[in-house]
Order: C-alpha cells, then sequence, then structure tokens
C-alpha cells in the first residue's frame, strides 16, 4: 500500500478520527470507534454547513430565475448567440450562478475518497503507521487475508474497530447496505418535496421539468448504486455515507423550517411592496386625470364668464349708441321746430 495524492486530507480526518476514539475509549463507551465515526462524520457535515446553506439559496434563485430564463429561451431560439448575451444578462442582474449548487458535492467527493483510504488502512492513516511498516505486514497475504492482517494488527495496537457486532475495517453484506440505500432514496424524495413544496414555479418551466425528471431518475439508480457500492467497501465508509444521508435529510428540514421560509416570506413582502407600488401609481393617474378635468372645467367656466362680460359690454355699446341716436333725432327734432317759428 503506497501514499496517496489525497493524503493531505487523509492523514488529517484519520488523526481527528483517532481523537475522538481515544476519548470515546477512555470513557469506556461501547462501540466508540462506530460513535467516533458518526461525530466525525457530523464535524464534516457541520464544516460543510455554509456551503449547503449556499446551495439551497441557489435552488431557490434557480425557481425565481427559470420563467424569464424560458422566456429569453423561447425568445431567442433561434439565435444561439443573442440568448447566451441575454441569459448572461439575467443572471448578473439577480445575482445568479447556475454552477452555485455543485459546490458541496465538488468538495465532498475528495473528502470520501480520502476517508476510503483512512478505512481501508487504518494502521497508515489512524494509528500513524508507516506505509512501509503495513507492506511488510500484509507481505504474502493475498484477498481477505490482507484485511483480516490489518484488523488484528490495529486491534493489538489498541484500535477496536467492532460496532455492535459490525467489523468498520471490513465489508458487511446486510445490515449497512440496506441502511445506506434506504437514506439515499429518502434524501432524495424529501429534497424533491422540498422543491414542489417552496418554490410553486417549480414544474412550471422546462428547465425544472428536466431536474425533476432527473432527480426521478436518481430515486432508483442512486439506492441502487449506494446498495452496490456498500458491498464492495469497508463499513466505516457505508457507515459515514448513511450518516451523511440522514444529516442531509435533517439539514433539508431545518432548511426547509428557516431557510426556505425566510426566502419565502422575503418574495411575499417583494411581491405585495410591487402591489402596492402599483396601486399606487394607479391613483396617481386617477388624481392626475381628476385634476385635468377639473382644470378643463375651471377653463370652461372662465371661458363662458369671459364670453358673457364681452356680451355684456356689447350689450352696454349697443345701449349707449341707441341713446346717442335718440338724442340726435331729438335735436334734429327741436331745430325743425325753430325753423318752421
Amino acid at each position: 500500500m503506497n501514499p496517496t495524492w489525497l493524503d493531505f486530507l487523509a492523514i488529517p480526518l484519520g488523526r481527528l478520527l483517532k481523537f475522538i476514539y481515544d476519548f470515546l475509549h477512555g470513557a469506556h463507551i461501547p462501540g466508540s470507534y462506530g460513535i467516533a465515526v458518526i461525530l466525525l462524520t457530523l464535524i464534516v457535515r457541520g464544516l460543510l454547513l455554509p456551503l449547503y446553506i449556499k446551495q439551497i439559496q441557489s435552488t431557490s434563485k434557480m425557481a425565481e430565475v427559470a420563467p424569464r430564463l424560458q422566456e429569453i429561451q423561447q425568445k431567442y431560439k433561434n439565435d444561439q448567440r443573442k440568448m447566451q448575451e441575454e441569459m448572461l444578462k439575467l443572471y448578473q442582474e439577480t445575482g445568479y450562478n447556475p454552477a452555485g449548487g455543485c459546490w458541496p458535492l465538488l468538495i465532498q467527493l475528495p473528502i470520501l475518497f480520502s476517508l476510503y483510504y483512512v478505512f481501508q488502512n487504518p494502521l497508515v492513516y489512524v494509528l500513524g503507521k508507516s506505509h512501509q511498516y503495513v507492506k511488510d505486514l500484509i507481505t504474502g497475504a493475498t484477498g481477505y487475508n490482507i484485511t483480516q492482517r490489518i484488523v488484528d494488527e490495529a486491534q493489538k495496537l489498541g484500535l477496536d474497530m467492532h460496532f455492535f457486532g459490525i467489523n468498520l475495517a471490513q465489508k458487511e453484506l446486510i445490515v449497512l447496505p440496506i441502511l445506506s440505500a434506504a437514506f439515499s432514496f429518502l434524501s432524495i424524495l424529501y429534497s424533491m418535496n422540498s422543491q414542489k413544496k417552496f418554490n410553486p414555479q417549480y414544474s412550471q418551466s422546462q428547465s425544472n421539468a428536466m431536474a425533476e425528471s432527473i432527480n426521478r431518475s436518481l430515486m432508483i439508480f442512486s439506492p441502487l448504486m449506494s446498495y452496490f457500492i456498500a458491498l464492495q467497501v469497508p463499513s466505516g465508509l457505508v457507515l459515514y455515507w448513511t450518516v451523511t444521508n440522514l444529516f442531509t435529510i435533517l439539514q433539508q428540514f431545518i432548511a426547509n423550517e428557516v431557510v426556505y421560509k425566510k426566502l419565502k416570506h422575503k418574495k411575499e413582502e417583494e411581491e405585495r411592496r410591487k402591489q402596492l407600488e402599483k396601486q399606487a401609481q394607479k391613483m396617481q393617474e386617477i388624481e392626475s386625470k381628476e385634476k385635468s378635468e377639473e382644470s378643463g372645467n375651471i377653463d370652461e367656466k372662465e371661458e363662458v364668464k369671459s364670453e358673457s362680460k364681452e356680451s355684456d359690454e356689447k350689450e352696454r355699446e349697443r345701449k349707449r349708441e341707441l341713446e346717442k341716436l335718440k338724442q340726435q333725432i331729438s335735436g334734429q327734432h327741436k331745430t325743425s321746430k325753430k325753423k318752421k317759428k
């Protein structure tokens, strides 16, 4: 057994496992190694929790962006370049990163492979022995005998890897593989139901419909894959994966109760704010229209007053002219009388 490129992760993980085991074993707790594996799993998942929260936020953001994304895809279906430009603008505008939800999985994979080496070779990664020490120990051994020699040697050095009758350094064919498959199925199922519950638009877009189709396929293949892989690797790794899936379900539950509800409340507040803005804008339009009508009425009244005033002035002018005419006629009549006399 030679060093691997993952030793930079496997060695600290193995030492942390040994530290937890020594504490539990010193307290005479039964199944100390298995409990240490469970606690190590919880520590790793706790460290990955910030990334998981970002993944949840990314999933929620994806549900919000999906309808607009579908509109862009439909509008520019014949112009791929323009479609990519508009999609990029949408991502920048909303702050959505399509690859944002991949980080927890990408980071978890090297941890998973590192733990495979930890459980396969506890002498090196847990007890701190050299690779040459293990090579000398297993010289001449083949197959199952290699694992058995490592287990026996670890037992001599004070590392009891049994957990309720299961040797976590060896393969286990019944309990842990079945539990691993079951929790893998439940994890995917719970995740799907959560997305539908807290994202009403989840099934309304083509991208989410595709995601749902992929999840349904995963519900079948992931448990089967978990089961068959569990038959091939050390039971300690199977226990880690089982607890990981259980913890994922717990994380999802907490996310539903805290993060998703908070995001949903924020979305509802935003929708209410937009509705209020629309109502305020509509009221302003109505007020503006009423003011315009009132202004028109005032202008009409002023115009009527002005016309009435002009009419009165003309009437007075006509009366004055008529009075003058009467005076002229009267004057002419008097002059005519004087001439007759």
